[in-house]
């Protein structure tokens, strides 16, 4: 007998696969990416099956070295940011009828004041047999790149994704198609899409262009041994990026009174010539990675995982540097890595260790007095975790940020470091 089964439980079945034996032995295993509610409490009405849930994350930022008691001189935006705030409000519901399935996720915060909006809106058709599973998406999917692009935010260990991550992948959801089948231990993903995820910085959850990006992940997730799961893949993404264009301007008189007499002369008046308008124009970017992740258990002491992830791109950093490598005249090479461990002492606390780097300029360079020398400007972060309630998903959270970049710059003009380390205590519940 063939069972179907919609996307939520479906996604949640083909990427945890083998990974629900490890859980039922008490080991780590990956979270559900997909997933937005469990079976338990669904509502059937005819052939329609109907599940909500959801989660609450509520943070106080106790401590943040870049905070000032200041507003952005552009748009009065306040500078401050040790304050509470809610950082995810979730509500999703989920429906099944036979092989079809839907999925709707809004999501409130208080990140830039009160904001209420779709963090996810999926329909897919897929079904199960005894040794694969496939699925068929449309819609507001998760990019299928990498481990924590696919990590569900109740589900991560540590309070936010790596700098790389946020910066190749912001939002982690993107308007697309999507096609998996999942064989044994064996994991394959490919969508198509628009290219413009939810924090893109410039066109969030729009395409200005015709040009898809192809995305797509080849890996395994299996239980190799007693209480040890491990979990790899290689991922890729091909596609094309967007450069606006100008508006053509015309010549524009200026009067400089250079000498503060009040009187126009002729020597102090000057013409800013215009400019022709410059169409638009795209260009080529892509990314591969590797990830990998350990999970085991420790007799006596509790479950324990590694991780890591690096990923190389060019022309992708769409959040934290966005690329352009029309008005550079150059592409920009990124590069980046993370690797990261946790542990449980008894179910009560859990403790956890992680370091990223990311360059979103390899090939930067800067202008000395008489050559020009290479200028490093990537991102550096420790991050360290303690939580208290463990691994579990309803947890009290306390996270200290080590951040170091070379983006600042002294009195005499020369690079220096930002003092920007973070203090986050965040409370999570999932219902």
């Amino acid at each position: 007998m063939n069972t179907r089964i919609g996307p939520a439980s479906l996604s949640g079945l083909l990427l945890v696969g083998a990974a629900q034996a490890a859980l039922a032995e008490e080991a780590p295993s990956l979270p559900e990416p997909a997933a937005a509610t469990s079976s338990a409490g669904r509502l059937t009405v005819g052939e329609t099956s109907l599940a909500v849930g959801g989660f609450l994350q509520a943070d106080g930022i106790l401590m943040d070295q870049s905070s000032e008691g200041q507003l952005f001189p552009s748009g009065g935006e306040p500078l401050n940011t040790q304050r509470f705030l809610i950082r995810r409000a979730r509500l999703s519901a989920e429906a099944h009828r036979g092989a079809l399935g839907a999925v709707v996720e809004l999501d409130a915060n208080t990140m830039k004041g009160m904001a209420v909006g779709l963090a996810r809106a999926e329909l897919a058709l897929g079904g199960t047999r005894p040794r694969w599973n496939w699925e068929l998406g449309l819609g507001l999917l998760r990019i299928p790149f990498g481990l924590e692009v696919q990590e569900r935010d109740p589900d991560r260990f540590f309070l936010e994704r790596s700098s790389v991550s946020r910066a190749l992948f912001p939002g982690t959801f993107d308007l697309g198609a999507r096609a998996q089948i999942y064989w044994r231990f064996f994991r394959a993903q490919l969508a198509a899409m628009n290219g413009n995820p939810l924090g893109d910085a410039s066109f969030p959850a729009r395409d200005p262009n015709a040009a898809k990006d192809f995305v797509g992940r080849l890996g395994m997730d299996s239980t190799i041994a007693a209480k040890v799961h491990v979990s790899a893949g290689v991922s890729s993404l091909r596609g094309t990026g967007f450069h606006p264009g100008t508006s053509a301007t015309k010549d524009v008189l200026v009067w400089r009174d250079q000498n503060e007499d009040g009187i126009v002369q002729l020597s102090e008046i000057q013409v800013i010539p215009g400019r022709a308008a410059t169409p638009s124009q795209d260009f080529s970017r892509f990314a591969v990675g590797a990830d990998s992740r350990v999970g085991f258990a420790i007799p006596r002491l509790g479950n324990s995982v590694l991780f890591g992830e690096v990923v190389w791109a060019a022309n992708l950093d769409r959040a934290l540097r966005p690329a352009d490598p029309v008005a550079s005249g150059r592409d920009l090479r990124e590069f980046g890595w993370v690797v990261g461990a946790g542990q449980e002492f008894t179910s009560w606390v859990a403790v956890g260790v992680r370091y990223d780097l990311y360059n979103p300029d390899v090939d930067a360079y800067r202008q000395t007095p008489t050559v020009l020398v290479p200028k490093d400007v990537s991102f550096h972060t420790w991050t360290f975790t303690v939580s208290f309630g463990g691994f579990a998903r309803n947890r009290l959270m306390l996270e200290y940020q080590h951040n170091r970049n070379a983006l600042g710059v002294a009195a005499d003009g020369s690079p220096t470091t930002l003092a920007a380390d973070t203090l986050t205590l965040r409370g999570q519940m999932v219902f």
